[in-house]
């Protein structure tokens, strides 16, 4: 225990050194290094929507008051409800599953506001809840036999915290702190298609490619710093409580004082410039997480690496993948390889695909090699409500031992204000 508390400290002490660093570089623009799916970006992401060519117009006037509050108070909030079903060609539970999620996220920006040390409070409250017997996070396992998260936010939790930090900037604007109730997928190996709510559903083409330990929590108590050295050049640490529950979020004092178990992320990564980091973008993240006591899940560490370049301003190809040695990893090894197109307007089409080896240490021996590709395009129905279909194709599905390809097909729906 003792040595993970100074590995930790060591830790705080270098991201605060880079910290002092960021502050000398000049940049009057807040740069946060952080997802699609993270709270500020699906903001951002809500306003360009309102580029429909259909408008639900007795929402404008709302859009346009809300835009007159945050001027005068710093507050803003949104609320959005997202709903899915998918079915497969053949399974070994249920054909059917779906699920829904009501979301309510914001911000209240009250301290030195329009200032390069501006902060304020980030909140993202939910209640996820499963329309059939199973939601549709393990519907993957239980009834399609896949090892792995076809879609990774729709679950069965009801009501959580996944977000309540404190999000800081410092000197100029290019260093930003969230600490707090954090999730780490909101800025762990980013990238602009790897929002579950608005493009690829299948998290291997997310987050570490579904290699990085520790089970990816969500509402637990955490530190993130995030700077950029250069204009070219940024860097993002974290740690995270992985004993934390987003429907218990209260709870994490306790489990992050007292069990001190936690997973460690540092992102080091390259862009031609500071406004291309999504579009052009090559990184590193390692990790490394600590031996889980309650559920005997050995320590672990890895890495995850990801290129994607866009090509003029709508064409995006991606390469992505990581390795992990032990530490609770679904899987050993993964690729994932895509494009996506225009995939910051309103109208937006993906394709991928995948190669992963699931873990012996979480699922067992003798499991082989799976293959998934996926492909949606999501349809800006009006300003404020979406419709994304997509396939989902499986080959060597884990847990299915009777057949080696099946076929899933979806549709998400997404209505916000």
């Amino acid at each position: 225990m003792r040595k993970q508390k100074i590995l930790v400290l060591s830790f705080a002490f270098l991201l605060s050194t880079v910290l002092v660093y960021g502050q000398e570089q000049k940049q009057r623009e807040t740069n946060d290094i952080a997802g699609p799916s993270s709270v500020g970006n699906q903001m951002k992401s809500d306003i360009i929507s309102r580029k429909a060519k259909v408008g639900w117009y007795f929402l404008d006037s709302l859009d346009a008051a809300k835009d007159r509050f945050y001027d005068k108070t710093g507050f803003k909030a949104n609320l959005d409800y997202n709903s899915q079903i998918m079915g497969v060609t053949k399974a070994i539970g249920n054909n059917i599953g779906a699920s829904g999620v009501l979301r309510l996220y914001g911000k209240w920006d009250f301290v030195r506001r329009g200032t390069p040390f501006q902060g304020g409070l980030v909140f993202n409250l939910e209640h996820r809840h499963k329309y059939t017997e199973n939601p549709l996070r393990e519907y993957g396992i239980l009834d399609v036999g896949y090892a792995g998260l076809i879609q990774s936010v729709y679950n069965d939790d009801k009501f959580r915290v996944t977000n309540l930090y404190w999000r800081q900037t410092f000197g100029t604007n290019k260093v930003v702190v969230y600490a707090g109730f954090v999730d780490m997928t909101d800025w762990t190996d980013i990238h602009a298609a790897a929002s579950p709510w608005s493009s690829f559903n299948n998290m291997v083409f997310a987050t570490g490619s579904v290699t990085i330990g520790g089970g990816y929590p969500g509402g637990s108590l955490g530190l993130m710093v995030s700077a950029w050295l250069t204009k070219q050049v940024y860097v993002v640490g974290s740690f995270t409580d992985i004993n934390g529950k987003a429907t218990e979020f209260w709870k994490g004092f306790d489990t992050f004082f007292n069990k001190f178990e936690t997973v460690k992320t540092l992102e080091l990564g390259y862009t031609p410039g500071l406004e291309y980091v999504f579009f052009k973008n090559a990184h590193l993240t390692f990790w490394q997480v600590d031996k889980q006591t309650g559920t005997g899940i050995p320590s672990g560490w890895g890495i995850a690496g990801s290129v994607s370049w866009g090509i003029g301003e709508k064409h995006l190809p991606f390469i992505r993948g990581g390795y992990a040695n032990e530490g609770g990893a679904f899987y050993k090894g993964s690729v994932s390889v895509g494009y996506s197109y225009n995939i910051a307007g309103p109208n937006t089409f993906g394709i991928g695909f995948n190669w992963n080896r699931p873990n012996p240490g979480i699922f067992g021996d003798g499991l082989k090699d799976q293959h998934s590709s996926e492909i949606f395009f999501k349809w800006q129905v009006t300003h404020h409500s979406e419709l994304t279909p997509n396939i989902q194709l499986i080959g060597n599905p884990a847990f299915n031992s009777k057949d080696n390809f099946t076929t899933l097909f979806g549709l998400r729906a997404r209505v916000f204000i």
